[in-house]
């Protein structure tokens, strides 16, 4: 996993990246997004949430197999569990996000995931990770024109970060399935759910 770091065009021309147009892009609040998609998360994600929340970090997660995404999107990030590999995503009732109140409002707006915070918008970069093109993931329908530009610093920097916590939580990932695997070739018991939300620092 590539560290992403904020580099931004000159301050004289902060517009001369390919596709910033799409920072026009505005939010109609419609809450499709909050319906149709599944929220991977973060150790540091998850910390904000039940901050926010006050409320258990088990409470506010499910755990999709395999099948049930792109195994090659998310290979890093699943966990081993007893009942095979598993990646930790924002938990839903009913056919949405849990947090998605009665108006289509996010009840932790300022405290929601990274990837939420960046969605609809896409970076991508060269090889000294310098922002070179801006794109929308799936925005077909969900979103108005804007007059004014929404801030790309502001998003470079949530992009980095949602990139650097990402890469934290998959080294946590990667030494739990290290001591998941060893436990298993002892034949000891494997460890669940709330063993993982305690080996990343999280209250069960």
């Amino acid at each position: 996993m590539r560290r992403l770091l904020p580099v931004l065009p000159s301050a004289g021309t902060p517009f001369a990246l390919q596709g910033a147009d799409q920072l026009r892009f505005a939010c109609n609040g419609c809450g499709d997004c909050c319906r149709r998609l599944r929220v991977a998360l973060t150790h540091r994600d998850l910390e904000r949430l039940t901050r926010a929340l006050q409320a258990p970090a088990a409470s506010l997660v499910a755990w999709l197999a395999p099948n049930e995404v792109d195994p090659n999107e998310e290979r890093a990030s699943f966990v081993l569990l007893p009942g095979g590999p598993r990646l930790m995503v924002l938990a839903q009732d009913s056919g949405a996000c849990r947090l998605l109140d009665h108006e289509a409002r996010c009840r932790v707006y300022e405290a929601r995931p990274l990837d939420c915070r960046l969605y609809p918008f896409v970076f991508e970069r060269d090889s000294r990770q310098r922002a070179t093109r801006l794109s929308t993931f799936d925005p077909a329908g969900c979103g108005e024109r804007r007059e004014e530009f929404e801030s790309l610093a502001e998003l470079d920097r949530a992009d980095a970060a949602r990139w650097s916590e990402l890469e934290e939580y998959q080294r946590l990932i990667a030494g739990w399935n290290r001591f998941a695997r060893h436990r298993a070739r002892l034949r000891h018991r494997a460890q669940g759910e709330s063993e993982f939300l305690a080996f990343i620092g999280l209250p069960r």
